[in-house]
């Protein structure tokens, strides 16, 4: 159950259209940053009061949810937020990949020297330079993959795809401590340099491995959760 939220004054004079996009992204991002747990159930009149509206957009909000995979309906009571599965992991690294893959060749053939240079800001990771630590920054170098490879199409469902797998690696987080994030910057390091170079298998290869490498780390920490919990 959700704990009760100040109503938004803003919100509450916010016309029906816009308030249901308000009402969908705010959830949505509670959602995806793990404020609204995997497996909570969530109720229209909760929400309604929360958000200081009827329930009608939120109902609407909850219905995107459901199409966007982020909650399935609960007969006569409401909506759970979706869990999170081991298949469900080791799926959305699996297209993660192949779309990195489509992202490095579109970036060697078509990115400008100019906008190759700009990777170089991924080079080093100073924690205090990124608000929200390294998961921010990491976010960050992908989608920046992503925008450079020129494809509207491939960067909407690459960014919603990272949003979704920001869960997993959110509700993983605790068993994967201790792990060295600088590692991960050298291997963005060697991809920002293949791509640099225009060495389009090469970064492709390098971008397969390095995520490959992640969703190992992910799956593991969240099978040892089903284990242990």
């Amino acid at each position: 159950m959700l704990a009760a939220v100040p109503a938004n004054s803003s919100t509450e004079q916010a016309p029906k259209g816009l308030l249901r996009e308000q009402v969908h992204e705010q959830l949505r991002a509670d959602i995806i940053s793990c404020r609204i747990a995997p497996g909570a159930e969530i109720r229209e009149g909760e929400l309604a009061l929360r958000f200081g509206t009827s329930k009608s957009p939120v109902r609407d909000a909850l219905m995107h949810l459901q199409r966007e995979g982020l909650v399935t309906p609960l007969p006569r009571q409401g909506y759970r937020v979706a869990s999170i599965s081991l298949s469900d992991v080791q799926d959305m690294f699996h297209l993660r990949g192949a779309l990195e893959r489509a992202c490095t060749d579109r970036i060697v053939r078509n990115a400008s020297d100019a906008q190759l240079q700009e990777l170089d800001r991924f080079r080093s990771f100073v924690p205090g330079e990124w608000p929200g630590g390294f998961i921010a920054y990491n976010r960050a170098f992908h989608c920046s993959l992503a925008l450079l490879a020129g494809n509207a199409r491939l960067l909407d469902h690459f960014t919603g795809l990272i949003d979704q797998m920001e869960r997993a690696v959110l509700v993983s987080v605790a068993n994967v401590r201790g792990g060295d994030p600088q590692a991960l910057v050298r291997e963005h390091c060697e991809i920002i340099a293949a791509l640099q170079a225009r060495q389009g298998r090469k970064a492709a290869t390098l971008a397969e491995r390095h995520i490959a490498a992640a969703g190992k780390r992910v799956s593991t920490a969240i099978a040892r959760m089903v284990v242990t919990g």
